[in-house]
């Protein structure tokens, strides 16, 4: 039985056997606009002071960094002008990388005039830094941005909350590299810089910080 069949045919068709569906699925439920998104939602959210305050700045964060550029990827997948919403071609994420990197800092500033969450002004700085690296590191290689946003979800975790907390997203962050190794959108090497990218920055921007504050 083709596993595949309560899918809508225009994602059906381009699934080409039942053994990697998996992969596609963990590919797109833990995709970095998700995962940022849901986190910032589910964690840093809560501990805002003002929950309607903290709610707008959060969703002002997702709009910016996750929102605002897939919504320039649909719309070019849509034309034919991108191949897919996972740009597997280092050339296609130009532009949205740029896009997410300046509604970012748009966003930051808003976050910073009118005094929204530390912890959030934080993850937001942590984010543009990450995409203005990842930007940059395009143009040599193609850099697993799906294994920088869960590794610095992990990495984030583990300075707001500690080490123990952040474990709980290990298991995702495996799970999404496997899932890029056996989709071949990612080598290892590839997968690695990511990871590493995402669990440095988080770390290197509360360093910079807290020697500027």
């Amino acid at each position: 039985m083709d596993i595949r069949l309560p899918l809508p045919a225009a994602l059906r068709h381009r699934l080409p056997s039942d053994d990697r569906l998996w992969a596609h699925a963990v590919s797109l439920i833990l995709s970095p606009p998700l995962v940022w998104a849901i986190w910032v939602y589910t964690v840093i959210l809560p501990g805002s002071g003002s929950a309607v305050k903290g709610f707008i700045f959060a969703s002002l964060f997702v709009f910016s960094i996750c929102i605002a550029p897939m919504l320039f990827v649909a719309y070019n997948v849509r034309k034919g002008k991108i191949s897919d919403m996972h740009m597997p071609l280092s050339r296609e994420r130009y532009i949205p990388y740029s896009i997410a990197i300046l509604a970012g800092l748009i966003s930051l500033g808003l976050m910073v005039h009118y005094g929204a969450d530390p912890a959030l002004q934080v993850v937001t700085i942590v984010s543009i830094v990450e995409l203005i690296i990842i930007l940059a590191g395009t143009f040599f290689v193609h850099i697993s941005l799906h294994a920088m946003a869960m590794a610095s979800v992990i990495s984030a975790t583990t300075v707001i909350f500690g080490f123990g907390q952040s474990l709980l997203f290990v298991p995702l962050l495996l799970l999404v590299a496997l899932a890029r190794l056996v989709l071949k959108r990612h080598s290892a090497v590839q997968i690695l810089i990511g990871a590493l990218i995402g669990v440095i920055t988080p770390l290197a921007v509360v360093a910079v910080l807290g020697l500027m504050l």
